[in-house]
């Protein structure tokens, strides 16, 4: 009863369905002959290097056992599986970070607790330093320190370490700041480059990044300059005192001097005054005895005079003339008594 309740089944029959469902199978079949030998081939003797990796080859027996020295580029490169081996390294730049803040790393680099440099003063300094390099000889890598990342421990790290506290421990904390900080970092980039060459590396940069001092360095130094800046302050101080005294001896000379040299000069003027005197009187005398000299002379010629020829007359001439100036008063007189012509024809008197 319940058989006859089923439904009938109905199968469509195409004979082109038919036809492609064969075709496609021989085809399938053929792609799987053809496809299995390459991907067999593919996965016994040949490798992919990928753009960013360089590679380097060994081979497990024969003649050639061992490290290849030459490099492997990249690309698709033979590889017979069971026979050699290429292995492969990061050809692009590699980083690692020493820092304490987290937030200062980056994803995908190797980050490292900051280098704690001891400075000469004594005050450590927790230093922040990136290291860029990249692999240039995957063959000494492999030879010295296999195919894993041993080369970043036993190189970078080991040789950052050592040289960031060799060559920035030789400055002071507050040097940090510094251009001797400078200098330092130069050196410190060249000995590392020399130190990554043999061992296949080659040194990017060295970025000093970020200088953590400890809690207490920022007091001390705060303290440590008020007394520096107290002690040049006192320098300068004693410094500008002996300018003082100096200047202060320097004008006690300058007026002593200028009294000395008033001095002199007013003795020169005294000197000079004294003898311009001491002419003056000269000349005086000299011309008062030439001006009495000459009146001596002039008195002893006239006396002479009187005593010659026509003194008489001359006296009477004289006499008259006072006779005359003593006289007040109009003068009635008929004669000239200065009438020399009348005068002369008088006798003269005998003595």
């Amino acid at each position: 009863m319940m058989e006859s309740l089923k439904s009938p089944r109905f199968r469509v029959q195409f004979p082109f369905l038919q036809k492609a469902r064969g075709r496609i199978g021989k085809l399938a079949l053929r792609l799987l002959l053809v496809l299995v030998p390459l991907f067999f081939l593919r996965a016994c003797f040949v490798t992919y290097v990928p753009p960013d990796a360089i590679g380097v080859r060994q081979v497990s027996y024969g003649m050639g056992k061992g490290l290849q020295k030459r490099t492997v580029a990249s690309g698709y490169q033979r590889e017979i599986a069971g026979y050699e081996k290429v292995h492969t390294f990061p050809r692009d730049i590699q980083v690692v970070e020493f820092t304490n803040t987290s937030s200062e790393a980056t994803a995908g680099h190797r980050q490292m607790p900051a280098i704690k440099v001891p400075t000469v003063d004594g005050y450590p300094v927790d230093v922040d330093v990136t290291v860029l390099y990249r692999i240039k000889d995957p063959y000494k890598i492999a030879s010295k320190f296999g195919f894993s990342k041993g080369y970043e421990e036993s190189v970078v790290i080991r040789f950052t370490d050592f040289l960031v506290k060799r060559y920035l421990g030789e400055l002071r904390a507050e040097q940090f700041y510094h251009e001797a900080r400078l200098d330092r970092v130069r050196a410190l980039k060249a000995d590392l480059t020399q130190r990554m060459v043999p061992n296949g590396l080659v040194l990017t940069d060295v970025l000093i990044r970020q200088y953590d001092y400890p809690p207490t360095f920022q007091a001390l130094t705060e303290q440590k300059k008020i007394q520096d800046q107290s002690v040049l302050a006192n320098r300068e101080l004693a410094k500008q005192a002996e300018v003082q005294t100096r200047l202060n001896q320097v004008m006690a000379e300058g007026q002593n001097l200028i009294r000395v040299k008033t001095s002199e000069f007013n003795a020169q003027i005294t000197e000079i005054n004294a003898r311009k005197d001491l002419y003056e009187r000269q000349k005086r005398a000299e011309a008062d005895l030439l001006i009495k000299s000459a009146e001596a002379n002039g008195t002893e010629q006239l006396n002479r005079a009187l005593e010659g020829a026509g003194s008489a007359k001359l006296l009477k001439l004289r006499r008259g003339l006072a006779l005359l100036n003593a006289i007040k008063g109009p003068i009635y007189i008929s004669e000239d008594p200065t009438d020399l012509g009348k005068l002369s024809s008088e006798r003269p008197e005998k003595q």
